[in-house]
C-alpha cells in the first residue's frame, strides 16, 4: 500500500523560508542590476561610500565600553540613594539599605555595603559619585585612567564626609598621572578624525550619485525627443 505524503516522518521546505530566500534573491539580484548600471566613475563612489561605512561599523565596535568600574561602597545609613556620572553623564543610580547591628550587645550601629559593576570605555575619565539620605547628602569626583579589559575599583566610604579612593594598583583605576591625559586622548582624537572623515567621504558619494542619476535621466529625456519626432513625423 502506497504511503501518502511521502516517506514517513519527512516534510517539505518552510514556505516562510522559502519565500524569504526568494525575497532576498530578487533584493540582491535588483541590487547587482543598479550596480552594473552604474558607470565606473558611479561604481568607484560606491565603493568608497561601503569602505567608509565599514570603517565607521568597525570603530564603533571598538569604541563600544571595553572597561569595567567596579564600585565598592560602605555607608551608615539605613536608606540612601548613590548616582554615579562618568564625565557629566549618569551611567548608574539605585537605592541602597543598611542594617542595624549591636556592638557589644548595647550599642547600636547601622552598616551597609554595596558592590556593582559598571561598564565604561577605556580611556582617561572624571568619575563622579553623589550620596543621599537623611540629613546627608554630598558629591566628590575622582580622576582615573581605564584600561582596555582592566577592571578599575573605586572605593567609596561615607563616614563623616564623603571619600572617594582607587583600589590598590593591581586592582586598577591607578590616578592618571602627569602626562597620561595626552596619550588617553589621542584615541577619542583619532577616532573623531575618523568619524570627520567617514561621514565628509559618505557625503561626498550621496552627492555624486544623485548628480549621476540627475546627468542619467537627462540623457534618457535627450535621447526620447527624436524618437518620439521621428514618430510623429511617420504618423503624420
Amino acid at each position: 500500500m502506497a504511503v501518502e505524503g511521502g516517506a514517513a516522518g519527512t516534510s517539505g521546505p518552510d514556505p516562510k523560508l522559502a519565500a524569504l530566500g526568494r525575497v532576498v534573491a530578487e533584493v540582491r539580484a535588483r541590487v547587482w542590476r543598479a550596480y552594473r548600471s552604474l558607470s565606473p566613475r558611479g561604481r568607484l563612489a560606491v565603493s568608497l561610500a561601503l569602505g567608509a561605512a565599514f570603517l565607521l561599523v568597525v570603530y564603533g565596535l571598538f569604541s563600544t565600553r571595553s572597561a569595567t568600574l567596579k564600585l565598592v561602597c560602605r555607608h551608615s545609613f539605613r536608606n540612601a540613594e548613590i548616582t554615579v556620572r562618568v564625565d557629566g553623564d549618569v551611567v548608574h543610580r539605585e537605592s541602597l539599605a543598611g542594617a542595624v547591628k549591636k556592638m557589644f550587645g548595647v550599642l547600636e550601629r547601622t552598616e551597609g555595603s554595596y558592590t556593582r559593576i559598571i561598564p565604561v570605555s577605556s580611556g582617561e575619565h572624571a568619575v563622579e559619585v553623589r550620596l543621599r539620605a537623611p540629613g546627608y547628602d554630598h558629591t566628590r569626583s575622582i580622576e582615573g585612567e581605564f584600561r582596555r579589559g582592566r577592571e578599575s575599583v573605586l572605593s567609596v566610604d561615607s563616614a563623616r564626609d564623603l571619600t572617594l579612593a582607587w583600589r590598590a594598583a593591581g586592582s586598577g583605576g591607578a590616578r592618571a598621572g602627569p602626562g597620561t591625559g595626552e596619550s588617553s586622548a589621542w584615541p577619542r582624537y583619532a577616532g573623531s578624525i575618523l568619524l570627520t572623515m567617514c561621514g565628509s567621504v559618505i557625503s561626498a558619494v550621496i552627492g555624486f550619485l544623485v548628480q549621476e542619476s540627475l546627468r542619467n535621466r537627462k540623457a534618457r529625456l535627450a535621447e526620447a525627443k527624436p524618437a518620439e519626432r521621428e514618430g510623429s513625423k511617420i504618423a503624420s
